[in-house]
């Protein structure tokens, strides 16, 4: 009798040691849920916010400013700015009804000096040269047109601090009105891409807002100025229209001389 009963005692300790399991969990299921998310738990934790958060905005912010940055030598390179005014001569030949035809001296030392000779830089406004260096005119709104040679370009974007751009309109000069702004896209300069590529024409000068302004005759080497005017914001965001009338003219307007880049221009305000 005493063997029995100490063998019973025996048989309810061990029970006591062995732990019960509830129904329908087992330690690896219990585990999981206190330590490892599931997968609906997965899909509404953190990582889903990181993905909408600021970080990724402020990485594009740094890729823009060094993008920028970064094309600055790309712009020097392609534009070559030289530190001193332009001596080339701008003159109002006719000023009547609202509108002036200009003539612009634009040779900067010829196709062979260009390279060492500034750009000449016109106020649409008064028809006169605006004195500004190539590096100075980059922070000027005081010029709406910068020439060299058979390159045109307004006061915006890659060209100045200016609100400025043009756009063809296939009209003669004295039908464009400002109606005909109505709907244009008028972009700023671009004269490289987004990675810094310069953005060129087929003779690889720069493509500005004014680019197809004339046809080239291989046989003659002569430039024409195609018919049709261009509507031209300024560097303060005043309208003109404007049409280049000749390429080889003379400081009088006669012509055709012998030397290009000497332009007549006609301007009126919008």
């Amino acid at each position: 009798m005493k063997r029995n009963t100490l063998f019973a005692l025996g048989l309810l300790s061990i029970a006591a040691l062995v732990p019960v399991a509830a129904p329908g969990c087992s330690d690896t299921e219990a585990t999981a849920d206190a330590s490892t998310p599931t997968a609906d738990t997965v899909a509404t934790t953190e990582p889903e916010a990181a993905a909408t958060t600021e970080p990724d905005a402020t990485v594009a912010d740094s890729a823009k400013e060094t993008s920028v940055q970064g094309c600055t030598a790309a712009l020097e390179t392609l534009l070559k700015p030289i530190d001193k005014v332009s001596t080339g001569e701008v003159t109002i030949l006719s000023d009547a009804g609202g509108e002036r035809l200009l003539f612009v001296d634009a040779t900067a030392g010829g196709a062979a000096g260009a390279s060492q000779n500034p750009r000449t830089y016109v106020s649409l406004a008064t028809g006169k040269r605006v004195d500004v260096t190539d590096k100075s005119a980059a922070t000027s709104t005081d010029w709406d047109l910068a020439l060299e040679r058979a390159v045109l370009f307004t006061n915006s974007g890659h060209g100045g601090p200016g609100s400025g751009s043009a756009a063809y309109v296939a009209k003669p000069f004295a039908d464009v009105t400002a109606a005909d702004t109505t709907g244009k896209t008028l972009p700023a300069e671009a004269f490289v891409d987004g990675s810094c590529n310069p953005l060129v024409d087929q003779t690889g000068a720069i493509k500005s807002t004014f680019d197809g302004w004339y046809d080239y005759d291989g046989a003659t080497n002569k430039v024409t100025p195609k018919t049709g005017t261009f509507v031209v914001k300024g560097g303060k965001g005043a309208l003109y229209k404007v049409a280049i009338t000749q390429y080889y003219a003379t400081a009088d307007g006669g012509g055709p001389g012998l030397a290009g880049a000497n332009y007549t221009i006609r301007v009126g305000a919008l």
